[in-house]
Parts: structure tokens; C-alpha cells; sequence
């Protein structure tokens, strides 16, 4: 389904329903969900914490998973900034990561640490649950980005039971066929679907969101996800020009001296250009620093 609602028009209708009735006991709590947003610590992405933060909470997101391109550093500095501002109980930030795979991109949720780019996809999905967390296939089925999963590793994994979900909504996607491809593949295997905004800019901060029982872990995530109700709306194509525009500005300034997301690893990456480089993480020098005064900027 669609809907062109924000999130904070779905929580007032949903609360508006509680003051409404009577004579039942207490609904459960509900959040409201985008797992899967970009940073300032992804190549394409000069998107701030604090802005980040500050929008999400107004437009009602109440999780979020920060899934920077091959690295958690940028969901722990969201995360670390919320705590700052006094926030976190308002937010809660999941760490994540989307990895470049050899295979294509895999998204990982509640992770623990940073998972280097380059293993296999059955690798990689391993490592995700080894953390005790959850693999999401984002965009499976987008044929303008070539950084997304193969078919036949993906088919494998699903077979193998290692997908925990897949963006059959993705605002991103140019065409909606490949959204609905995606949803397809998912039912066919039994997978929950998400939506999820796939934000590089604040434009695009709820688009899609995914509305559930509160949750505190991944098993009760996983638990979640059988009542997930997901929303999303489709971002302009246009929208693809602000990464590019993040990218050069990122480079720009490293050039200055700046401390930005510069290095490659932290960008999508075509499927072949991973296979022929070794196995790594970003290097600390490639990654912005937490404590730049602009994380708290109006920058994204």
C-alpha cells in the first residue's frame, strides 16, 4: 500500500483513536519505523545529526536505523548525539549498516560493530546474525543502481533462511514495478516487507515508515514485523542529484582540510569494483569527526 500521510499525522489519528474509546484496556504502544537512512558518514550524504534528529522526532519517527554505507561509527554518532541532547528516550537509534557485498548491497540491523565490505553475501549475512542482528535486503530489484544484490545470491539466501526482511518499498525506486517486484519476491519466500525512505538528505526524512508494536530488540523487531502495517511515498527522481551534490561537496572539502566522507569505501559500490579489492573497513582518517562542530550545523 501507499500513503501520502506523514508519520506524525498516523500517530495523532492512532492517539486520537485511544482518547476516542472506551471501556478496553490500553493499546500497545506503537513505533514508527525507517530502517534504513544515510549520514553525513556516508559518501553521498552530508546530512547532520542534530538536523537529522531534530526532523525525524517532528515528522514522528520514534526508531530509526542508521545504515551508512559500510560502517556504524555514523549511527553511533547519532545515536551519542541523541543521548546528548536528551533525546534517546524519544528516539531510539539502531545501529546498522549497509554493506557492500561482493554480491551486492545487504543491509544489517542491530549491530555491534562495523562489518568490512567484500565478503560474500552469505558471508555477510552470517556476520549480521553472529551480532545478534538482522538482515534486510534493501532495493533488490532497482536496475539503476549497481550496487544492489544478484539475483542468485539472493535467491540462495533466501532458500537459506537469512533474510530477515526486504524493502518492498523503497522511495528511492525510480519505477514502482521493481518495488512490487521486491514485495513479490518476499511473499513468495515468506519474508516480512518493509518500507523504508532510504533518506541521503532531510527532504527525504520519513517518506516511507513502518508502523508496529514498540520494540526494544531485534527479537521483539522480529516479532514486530508480522504486524507491520509500512507506508511510503516515492521520492522525485530529481532527489538522486542531492547525492550526487554530496558526493563532490564531501570531496571538496576533504580538499579543504575538512573532515568529511570522502573515501570511496563509504559510497555504493558496483558489484565488480568489490569483488577486486580486498576485504576492509573505512580507515578512522576516512571518517568524519564525531566532535566537528558542524554535527550540530543545518548542513543536509
Amino acid at each position: 500500500m501507499t500513503a501520502s500521510a506523514p508519520a506524525a499525522g498516523v500517530r495523532s489519528a492512532v492517539a486520537g483513536q485511544v482518547r476516542e474509546e472506551t471501556g478496553r484496556g490500553p493499546r500497545r504502544a506503537t513505533a514508527f519505523a525507517d530502517f534504513h537512512i544515510h549520514t553525513r558518514f556516508s559518501r553521498d550524504s552530508i546530512l547532520a545529526e542534530e538536523k537529522f534528529i531534530r526532523l525525524a522526532l517532528e515528522r514522528g519517527l520514534t526508531h530509526v536505523a542508521i545504515t551508512n554505507h559500510n560502517n556504524v561509527e555514523g549511527a553511533v554518532a547519532v545515536r551519542d548525539k541523541a543521548a546528548e541532547l536528551g533525546l534517546d528516550d524519544r528516539l531510539t537509534v539502531i545501529l546498522g549498516e549497509e554493506v557492500s557485498t561482493a554480491d551486492g548491497e545487504v543491509v544489517g540491523i542491530f549491530l555491534q560493530r562495523t562489518i568490512p565490505r567484500g565478503l560474500s553475501a552469505d558471508e555477510t549475512a552470517d556476520a549480521i546474525h553472529a551480532q545478534s542482528g538482522l538482515v534486510s535486503i534493501p532495493h533488490p530489484f532497482d536496475p539503476f543502481r549497481g550496487s544492489h544484490i544478484r539475483r542468485e545470491p539472493l535467491g540462495r539466501l533466501a532458500e537459506a533462511g537469512k533474510i530477515d526482511m526486504v524493502e518492498v518499498f523503497n522511495s528511492r525506486v525510480t519505477f514502482q514495478r521493481h518495488n512490487q517486484e521486491a514485495a513479490e519476491f518476499a511473499a513468495r519466500y515468506g519474508i516480512p516487507g518493509i518500507a523504508a525512505s532510504d533518506s541521503h538528505s532531510s527532504f527525504e526524512i520519513a517518506m516511507s515508515f513502518n508502523a508496529m508494536p514498540a520494540f526494544d530488540s531485534a527479537d521483539e523487531l522480529q516479532a514486530g514485523l508480522q504486524e507491520n502495517e509500512w507506508h511510503g511515498s516515492r521520492s522525485t527522481v530529481l532527489i538522486h542529484l542531492t547525492t550526487r551534490w554530496a558526493v563532490w561537496s564531501n570531496i571538496a572539502r576533504r580538499w579543504l582540510g575538512r573532515e568529511t566522507a570522502a573515501a570511496p569505501i563509504l559510497g555504493p559500490e558496483p558489484t565488480r569494483q568489490v569483488e577486486q579489492e580486498p576485504i576492509e573497513r573505512p580507515a578512522p582518517e576516512e571518517l568524519p569527526n564525531p566532535q566537528d562542530p558542524e554535527a550540530s550545523s543545518d548542513r543536509g
